[in-house]
C-alpha cells in the first residue's frame, strides 16, 4: 500500500484520520512534521532527515496519544496515559443527563477519536465519538466537529443501546462499534477482529478511568 504525498497533502491527512480509529494493521511507516508554527504534515515517503520528520510506527495510527515523540512502538494499553482533563466538565454533564457512567463514555472517547474533537474516518465517521452520516442526521447533529453536539449524540446513541442490550457493556459498545444489526445476528460479540478488540480496549480502559475516579 502506498500513500500520496505532496499536492494531495490535504486528502491524505483526511485519510490519515481515518486511520487513527482503524484497528486494521498498516504495514508502512508514516513519518511526521510540525514545523515552528505548529502545522502538522506527513508522508508515507521517508523525507530528508535533516527536515525533522520522526518516524510513526503502524500503532501510532490507533492512537495518537499512544506515541511519544519519535519512539517507533506505541505504549501497551495497560500504560497508555489516561486523559481525565480533555472535555471534564461536559463529560460529567452529559453521563448524568443520559445515566451513563461518565468513565464509560470517556473510554470511548479514547478509543474511539483519541479526544481529538476533528478525526474523520475512512468510512466517514466525524468527530470525538466518530459519529456516521445517518447518527447525525438522526440526531440532528449540524456541526459534528462540535464537541458538545458530537459528545451529546454519541451518549444518547451508547445509552440507547445499553438499554436495548439491557445493560450489558460488552454487547453495547460491539453494537456502536459493528452496528445494533451485527450484534443481534450473532446474538454475541460479531466475529470480527476489530470489534472484539474495540471491546477489550473500551472494557479495559473503562476500568482503569474507574478506578482512577474512585481513587482520585
Amino acid at each position: 500500500m502506498k500513500f500520496c504525498s505532496g499536492s494531495v497533502l490535504v486528502a491524505f491527512k483526511l485519510l490519515l484520520f481515518g486511520l487513527l480509529t482503524s484497528t486494521q494493521a498498516i504495514a508502512e511507516n508514516i513519518y511526521k512534521y510540525t514545523d515552528a508554527n505548529g502545522h502538522v504534515s506527513y508522508s508515507a515517503e521517508r523525507p530528508p532527515q535533516e527536515l525533522g520528520y520522526t518516524r510513526l510506527s503502524q500503532n501510532c495510527f490507533y492512537n495518537s496519544s499512544s506515541c511519544q515523540g519519535n519512539k517507533t512502538a506505541a505504549r501497551p494499553w495497560s500504560s497508555e496515559p489516561l486523559d481525565h482533563s480533555s472535555f471534564a466538565g461536559f463529560i460529567r454533564e452529559t453521563a448524568t443527563l443520559y445515566e451513563l457512567d461518565a468513565a464509560l463514555l470517556r473510554a470511548v472517547i479514547h478509543v474511539e477519536s483519541g479526544f481529538n474533537p476533528y478525526a474523520i474516518s475512512s468510512k466517514g465517521a466525524r468527530g470525538l465519538m466518530q459519529l456516521m452520516p445517518p447518527l447525525l442526521q438522526e440526531y440532528e447533529v449540524s456541526r459534528p466537529y462540535d464537541y458538545r453536539q458530537n459528545i451529546a449524540a454519541g451518549a444518547r446513541h451508547l445509552a440507547g443501546l445499553l438499554k436495548r442490550f439491557n445493560q450489558n457493556i460488552s454487547l453495547a459498545t460491539a453494537a456502536y462499534n459493528a452496528g445494533e444489526g451485527a450484534v443481534r445476528r450473532y446474538k454475541k460479540i460479531p466475529p470480527y477482529k476489530e470489534t472484539q478488540n474495540y471491546v477489550r480496549k473500551v472494557h479495559f480502559l473503562f476500568k482503569r478511568y474507574r478506578m482512577a475516579a474512585q481513587s482520585g
